[in-house]
This record gives structure tokens, sequence and C-alpha cells, in this order.
């Protein structure tokens, strides 16, 4: 079974990668340094600026580091049809999830590294430990993600009454209890608050299961369910055939199509625009993405960070938009349009222009709103305005050509 494992996760990782080509793309991850440059800034000169006894540093360390014990889930890699084809090896599924584990484990442990290594200074600031102490937190971190995962696993079984939820209560008191630990007495004492949790669960939990059955069809459901966040995640930078979006009537929005004349020169225009207001896939992504950014403009009253943000934000909408270019190409009906091909540009274009200066118009107002210096905030406005004009003139038909070719 764990060299089924090994099949199934060789072409689930040849399938991500193919993805992650079109996520991590030139353009985001120069976005992305940016952002984490002037987040990592702003970070620096707040910790400067704390006082000297900043009583919340503790308590938001502790949350911070909690929720980040609930990244990454187990991965099984199982099937619809393994309910029928795997069952009569489900006395062997025990090598089958220690793979799952192992695999699992990865990201987890990628991201408690960097999100606890980014917290260290408000620790140090906070609480007077050493940098030296890192190394007592990582190990309770990864121990306690270890024991979630554990838990998972358990949670795969036909576990009679509520037992599962109760053990799942138990993991989380005594992962807070050992943070606090850490971080109100002393790092080693989280990590042996840790070690016994560890134990106590992996005594048990193998215990209450023994001689119980696996819920096949629990397991593939959420199986089924992680994958699909996967998927929702990739399906912000490309399609995905595995993510289907809905379509709604939305009659409020005919006023805003009836302003768009019945003229051929204007086909596509009514067509992109049509398929925006009705269709969730690229309607819902803009409007998060809206939301996103509205909610850190308006709680934030820094200059650089505003501007970063504003920035980010609306290119991240504009360039998430750019695929509705392609959404008709398999459509047989729109190859027999009397209209020219240049049309389809023009039309992305001017929708992208609206669609950018409606956002823009709404940063702007938060932003005017949230900084208290005026003149910064009229910069953030101008700089959109701008940002707007060269990606809807410069950048969106440099993109259309290539994705052409």
């Amino acid at each position: 079974m764990s060299e089924l494992y090994r099949m199934r996760l060789s072409r689930h990782l040849k399938k991500m990668m193919k993805y992650m080509q079109y996520v991590f793309n030139d353009h985001f991850v120069i976005v992305c340094v940016f952002l984490l440059g002037g987040l990592g800034f702003y970070y620096s000169e707040l910790l400067k600026n704390l006082p000297e006894e900043f009583v919340w540093g503790r308590p938001l360390v502790l949350l911070i580091w909690l929720a980040i014990l609930f990244i990454g889930k187990l991965a099984t890699l199982t099937q619809e049809a393994d309910k029928v084809f795997i069952l009569p090896k489900e006395a062997e599924m025990p090598g089958y999830f220690k793979r799952a584990l192992s695999y699992s484990a990865i990201l987890p442990a990628v991201s408690i590294f960097l999100i606890s290594g980014m917290t260290m200074p408000l620790v140090v600031v906070t609480t007077r430990e050493t940098f030296v102490s890192f190394i007592y937190y990582l190990f309770m971190l990864l121990l306690l993600k270890f024991t979630h995962l554990k838990w998972q696993e358990f949670d795969l079984y036909q576990i009679p009454g509520n037992k599962s939820q109760q053990w799942q209560l138990i993991w989380l008191l005594g992962s807070a209890a050992a943070i606090a630990a850490s971080l109100y007495v002393v790092p080693l004492a989280g990590l042996i608050v840790a070690i016994i949790l560890c134990g106590m669960l992996g005594y048990f939990l193998p215990k209450l299961k023994a001689g119980i059955s696996l819920d096949w069809e629990k397991m593939i459901k959420k199986e089924n369910n992680r994958m699909y966040q996967i998927y929702r995640f990739i399906n912000l930078f490309t399609d995905v055939p595995e993510i289907t979006g809905s379509v709604k009537r939305r009659k409020a929005f005919d006023p805003l199509l009836n302003k768009i004349k019945k003229e051929n020169k204007n086909t596509y225009l009514y067509l992109y625009a049509r398929s925006f207001l009705r269709g969730s896939e690229y309607s819902g992504l803009f409007l998060r993405l809206l939301g996103l950014g509205g909610v850190i403009l308006y709680f934030s009253n820094d200059f650089i960070m505003s501007l970063g943000a504003a920035i980010v934000f609306l290119y991240l909408m504009g360039f998430q938009m750019i695929p509705i270019y392609s959404q008709f190409d398999y459509m047989v009906m729109t190859q027999l349009y009397p209209a020219p091909a240049t049309q389809r540009k023009q039309a992305v274009s001017f929708l992208l222009m609206v669609l950018l200066f409606t956002a823009a118009a709404i940063f702007s107002i938060l932003t005017l709103i949230a900084l208290p210096n005026k003149p910064e905030a009229l910069l953030v406005v101008a700089a959109l305005v701008v940002e707007v004009i060269v990606f809807t003139k410069l950048y969106v038909p440099q993109r259309l050509k290539k994705m052409e070719g």
C-alpha cells in the first residue's frame, strides 16, 4: 500500500507542478517580493516603536502560533473508487497512512518555520528571551502539528459517539497550554508539555481505533474538500477544469448592460461584460480582492503601506481578469460573429479599464478617509490613476498578444 501512495503522490506532484508554473509567474513573484519587503519594513518600524511593557505581545504571538498549527491537512490522495477496490486491503492502510503523514508534514513544517521565525523579533521584544530560544519554540510547534496530523488520521475511522471531537479538544487545549507555557514560563516548559501531549495521543489513539474500520465515505469526502481548496487557490491564477463557476441571472445589473449600445462594434464588449456580471468565476474573484484590499486600506494609516497595498491589489485584480479574453475560444458561435478579431482585444481592454477605475475610485475614497496626511493620500490616488492607464494601455495589449502567440 505504501507503493500505491508513492505512485499517487508522484502523479499528484506532477499535476501540481504543471499548475505552479502559472501561479508563480514572473509578475506574481515580483509583486510578492515588493509586498514582503514593504511588510518587513513596516514590521521593523512597528517593533521599534513598541512600548517597553507591551502586554499584548504574548497573547498575539500565542494566537498566531496556535493558528499556524491548523495549516495543512492530511493528504490521503484517496479516490472515489477506493471504497470498492481498496476496501479489501484495509488491513494494510497503516503503511499507506505513514507515507501520507510524511508528505502532509512538509508544508506545515515549512509554514511553521517561516511564520514562527518572523514572529521571533516580537517574542524577543516582549519576553526578553534570546533568539537561541527559537529552537525550543520550533520543536514544540512541529511536535504539536505532528499530533494534529495523527488526530486527523484517527478521525478517519468510524469512532463511536463524539470521542474524536473530544480528542480534538484535548489536542487544542494541550497545544494552547504548551504555547502559553513557553511564552509565560520558559521555552523548555512548552516543549515538555508538547512531548507529554504527543505521548498521550500516541498511546491512546491507536488503542481506541484498534479493531475499528475506516470510514471510507468520510475519508474520500475530506480528500475531495482538501483538493477543492487547492484548486480554488490555483483558479485565482489560471483556469482549472476541476472548478466550475456558477451562472446567475442578476437582473439588477441589466441597467449597466443596457448602457452598452447594441452595435456591431460592441459585440464582444457586451459578451464579456455580461459574462463578468452573470458568472461567479471572475466577478467573485474581483470582489474578494476588492474587499480584502479595501479592508487593509481602511485600517492602514501609514503612507508606504497604503501605497503598496493599493498598487498590489489593483494589479492583482487586473491581472486575474485578463484570462477572460480566452473564455469563449471553444464556443463555435463566437467564430460566426461578423466582428473583426481586434475587437476582442479592445473589448477586454475597455472592460478592464472600467473595472480597475471603479476599484481605484473605491480605494481612493478609503485612502482619503484612512490617511491623516491628505497630500500623501492624494499621491496614492494619483498613483492608482497612473497604474490603471499604464496597465490597460500598455501591459494588457502585450499580454493578450502573448496569449495568442
